[in-house]
């Protein structure tokens, strides 16, 4: 039951009022507002409720409540100074969101010092506040507060618009003014930035980081009127993870751990990391693929064949096989009585020697003179000079080309080759719903990354996860060959990791937001991976003696058949002639 002892309502009226008018205007309304008060105020609270009416959660000290990690808007009804700090530590301990909207309603004129409330918000991280108080002159009035030159908090500053949005009634005022955009301007406070060297991303050579990210970090620095500091992971080299204690490593674990103000290393999003760090709007993308061993190279000679498809290559040998059955058929007695009965005009033994010579583009030295004949070989010379012409077309970039074989296309088929398969801890979440890549997987560190890519380079039976640009970046420095899957393990977003709940992420956000609308980040991304990477379909390759190992093959072939084709006609006419002498 709620106690109404010593309460006068009238001193809540325009408190509450105002404080209602307020979140109207500036609190989205699709979201609950958690009302927070003592069990003293429940009058004002009413007043509250009457006069915003939209959805909201009202809770108590003694209140346990599971909705207030997700709950950005808030309005405190206190009665002085002390009841702020026992709400804010008891907020503290449920693990709110200080990066929400805030409204503090404080009753109690002497009790309620904006000086020390100031130093209260700043000490527990709550930066987008209102102090709503009775003045001197018992006037209602909002107060909040800026960071200055000295890296800390500036005295109460009262809003610039609160009479023209509350005595005023504007509308633009109340809507706009209330909740101004804060820690745009660092005054060249330090920023803490947590990174490691990862190429084409963060490069750290010299006295300011270069890169895609590093670039961007530069601009992101400047536009804050900051100095960056550098925050190399104290603890496990890359993104880190989360440990079997529940505490996080690496970039990550400088961010967890207090001691950068966010990390920058263009890490994809995963289950873990999402639960446990507040991120910020997505300024890139990174492809994670699987990368393992090059195949063999497919053996030369077959190169020839390659400019047709299965298909094709069945009907040319169809073709061509009905070619040797009518030569085959015209030499045969049957085939020529049948012929002098009908009184059809006797064709050319020669038919298959002449069909050839046309294919191989070799001149006719006269057509037939029968109409249905010479309509045929001109139909044979139209056909054999287009199935050249592609063939020719299609046979110089076959040339040009290595294919490899027995490629794994996915990683399922690797495992099925006996393969082992890993990369980064924070990679493995992806497979939590595959419980046989993910119960497996082999851990490979960030230092370790790059020696495991030149093994994979020498044969090594194993499966790396790796971003795209990093793998590609490597193929061109190294001059080494690698086969990346097909399979693409994620497409994923690239963001920046705060610490729940950091108050830099609005005006970081609204920052990024305008940099990713005028196309920087994928700007610097194209920057720095076309001076690395070498694009080999656009390079020249020369033709070498491997390339013709199938021609050759061929000629020896025919001049083989064509030796054991005459030794067999010789043999064959010395033996018909000793048979016709007497």
């Amino acid at each position: 039951m709620f106690s109404f002892v010593n309460e006068n309502c009238s001193n809540f009226d325009a408190l509450a009022e105002s404080a209602a008018k307020i979140a109207y205007y500036n609190f989205k309304w699709q979201y609950a507002t958690f009302v927070f008060f003592n069990s003293t105020f429940f009058c004002g609270v009413n007043i509250f409720v009457k006069s915003y009416n939209k959805n909201i959660i009202v809770g108590q000290h003694i209140y346990t409540t599971w909705f207030i990690e997700s709950t950005t808007q808030f309005v405190l009804f206190v009665r002085d100074n002390a009841d702020i700090h026992q709400s804010l530590v008891w907020f503290e301990k449920k693990m709110y969101n200080n990066a929400g909207k805030y409204l503090i309603v404080c009753n109690s004129v002497p009790g309620c010092d904006e000086s020390e409330a100031v130093e209260l918000f700043w000490q527990y991280r709550i930066g987008n506040v209102i102090l709503i108080k009775y003045d001197k002159q018992q006037r209602v009035t909002g107060y909040t507060f800026f960071q200055v030159e000295s890296c800390g908090p500036s005295p109460p500053v009262k809003l610039r618009h609160w009479d023209d949005c509350i005595f005023e009634n504007s509308i633009d005022d109340c809507e706009n003014n209330m909740f101004p955009l804060k820690f745009k301007n660092l005054h060249r406070c330090p920023l803490m930035v947590s990174t490691f060297e990862q190429m084409p991303y963060m490069l750290l050579g010299g006295t300011v980081p270069h890169g895609v990210d590093g670039d961007l970090l530069n601009i992101i620095i400047e536009a804050l009127n900051a100095t960056l500091v550098l925050v190399i992971p104290r603890s496990r080299d890359g993104w880190g993870s989360l440990e079997s204690n529940g505490t996080w490593s690496g970039s990550l674990g400088a961010v967890y751990n207090g001691h950068a103000n966010f990390s920058m290393t263009s890490a994809s999003i995963t289950l873990h990391r999402f639960n446990f760090f507040q991120m910020s709007t997505n300024y890139n993308t990174v492809t994670v693929v699987w990368i393992t061993h090059p195949s063999d190279l497919e053996w030369s000679s077959l190169k020839l064949l390659r400019p047709y498809s299965v298909k094709a290559r069945c009907a040319l040998i169809t073709l061509l096989l009905i070619i040797i059955l009518l030569g085959i058929c015209l030499k045969i007695d049957g085939c020529k009585s049948i012929k002098k009965r009908l009184h059809l005009p006797q064709t050319s033994n020669d038919i298959i020697l002449y069909s050839w010579q046309i294919c191989l583009s070799l001149p006719i030295h006269r057509l037939p003179s029968n109409w249905l004949h010479k309509y045929t070989v001109l139909f044979w010379i139209l056909c054999s000079y287009l199935l050249r012409t592609f063939y020719q077309v299609y046979l110089i970039n076959s040339l040009q080309t290595d294919v490899r074989t027995n490629n794994v296309l996915s990683i399922e088929e690797a495992i099925e080759e006996g393969y082992a398969y890993g990369g980064g801890l924070a990679l493995k979440d992806f497979f939590i719903d595959q419980p046989d890549i993910y119960n497996n997987w082999v851990l490979v560190d960030s230092n370790e990354i790059l020696p495991t890519m030149l093994n994979l380079t020498n044969g090594m039976k194993f499966v790396l996860a790796r971003n795209i640009e990093s793998t590609n970046i490597f193929l061109a420095n190294s001059q080494r060959k690698l086969h990346i899957l097909p399979q693409k393990i994620i497409n994923s977003p690239v963001v920046l990791f705060f610490k729940k709940y950091s108050w830099l992420v609005p005006s970081i956000n609204k920052l990024l937001t305008h940099l990713v609308e005028a196309g920087l980040p994928e700007k610097l991304l194209q920057d720095y991976v076309s001076q690395g990477v070498r694009i080999e379909e656009n390079e020249d390759k020369p033709i070498t003696v491997e390339h013709f190992q199938g021609c050759f093959y061929v000629l020896i072939l025919g001049w083989i058949l064509s030796s054991v084709i005459a030794v067999i006609e010789k043999i064959v006419y010395l033996r018909l002639r000793s048979i016709r002498l007497p």
